[in-house]
């Protein structure tokens, strides 16, 4: 129904009035970038969505790289500046003087890491404008941070948190004013897609993700191990970029003769992986914190059956275990009890609900719905 609304009020707001002006803020520099596309295609979980905002907000990017650029894409205008360092001291004036020259309608800024630069920003843009926040699993603000925390949630219309859950400290120590003011959004999502006409395969299980100890691979490895004696056929694939647990990951494989049943991939060209979800039956994370990784939002998109760590991101994403399971996060017992009792007569009709729910909630276009929902009427 909110999404069903959300769609009426976008008709609604394009044929009665001039396009409400939104700025989209990331503050946090990637100094290393200086080809202004790269953004774009790297990043395309995190930008697609705005797309589809196009038609009824007139859209305008800032964003800090290596470079100065500006460009349009579509409708919508990036303004890239030039910032070659991350110091935690720092005030960008031309992003201040570019929003008081815009006059935006709404702000809507990446990230819970910068409340003194929204209050400052609040003197450059119109007393009617509206400042929204996006939280990326940001670091609890301590000392100082909180005061201005507190102060500038008074200029905050409206958070988003993968999880209400996950307000929780922001809202016990009065940092956010009410629970009122949380809505419960992904970060980003994907353009991979379940494809019926691929086949899955019922013993493939698939992990991608870094290899360090919060994402704790040695726990789902340990856990696939005691499945994986009783059920010979069944395979790992594990995907990843940071090899921090490597070594360790080798040496358990080998000690434990799984050479033939786990599979270490390494990295792997982004689109390469659509296929690999849309193979796989089984998608695995051990995290013990989360924001709500993309991987799942992809493995989801493609139909794999989530098996991941009751965590409050993950239960949100999931639906609190209706479209798939939890285990205790380091609990490699209660991981290898979900794999026994998986059912091959369920699969079917649980892949279905997965795919539904990820249209209906984690999708660019439920992100799109949700945003325009909380900008239009907040």
């Amino acid at each position: 129904m909110a999404s069903l609304h959300a769609e009426n009020v976008m008709k609604k707001s394009t044929q009665n009035s001039a396009k409400p002006k939104l700025a989209y803020v990331n503050f946090y520099s990637m100094p290393f970038v200086v080809d202004p596309d790269f953004k774009l295609t790297k990043f395309k979980f995190a930008f697609d969505f705005l797309f589809l905002l196009q038609d009824t907000f007139s859209v305008s990017v800032f964003d800090f790289i290596g470079v100065n650029s500006t460009f349009k894409k579509e409708e919508i205008q990036f303004n890239y500046i030039k910032r070659l360092h991350n110091r935690k001291i720092y005030i960008p004036w031309k992003l201040f003087f570019k929003l008081k020259k815009l006059k935006p309608d709404v702000v809507y800024i990446q990230g819970l890491n910068y409340p003194h630069l929204i209050l400052l920003m609040h003197f450059f843009v119109p007393t009617s404008c509206k400042i929204f926040v996006h939280d990326h699993a940001n670091v609890f603000p301590k000392g100082i941070k909180k005061v201005f925390f507190k102060w500038s949630d008074k200029k905050v219309a409206s958070y988003f948190f993968t999880s209400t859950e996950m307000a929780k400290n922001y809202l016990n120590e009065n940092l956010i004013s009410s629970k009122n003011k949380i809505t419960e959004c992904v970060e980003g999502a994907t353009n991979f897609s379940f494809n019926p006409a691929i086949k899955k395969d019922i013993n493939k299980f698939l992990w991608v993700g870094r290899l360090d100890a919060n994402k704790d691979p040695l726990t789902v490895l340990k856990g696939f191990n005691l499945f994986a004696k009783n059920n010979p056929e069944a395979q790992l694939i594990m995907f990843y970029e940071n090899e921090d647990l490597l070594a360790q990951i080798i040496v358990f494989i080998k000690e434990n003769n799984l050479n033939h049943q786990v599979y270490l991939k390494g990295n792997l060209p982004h689109h390469e992986l659509e296929k690999w979800y849309q193979e796989s039956t089984y998608f695995l994370l051990g995290s013990h914190k989360e924001g709500g990784p993309i991987a799942l939002v992809e493995a989801m998109a493609c139909g794999c059956i989530p098996i991941v760590t009751n965590i409050p991101a993950f239960r949100a994403m999931i639906n609190d275990g209706k479209y798939g399971y939890l285990f205790t996060p380091g609990n490699a017992t209660e991981l290898h009890q979900i794999l026994t009792s998986l059912e091959e007569k369920t699969i079917e009709k649980l892949r279905e609900q997965v795919v539904h729910f990820y249209k209906k909630e984690l999708s660019h276009q439920a992100i799109a719905n949700k945003l325009t929902q909380e900008f239009l009427n907040n």
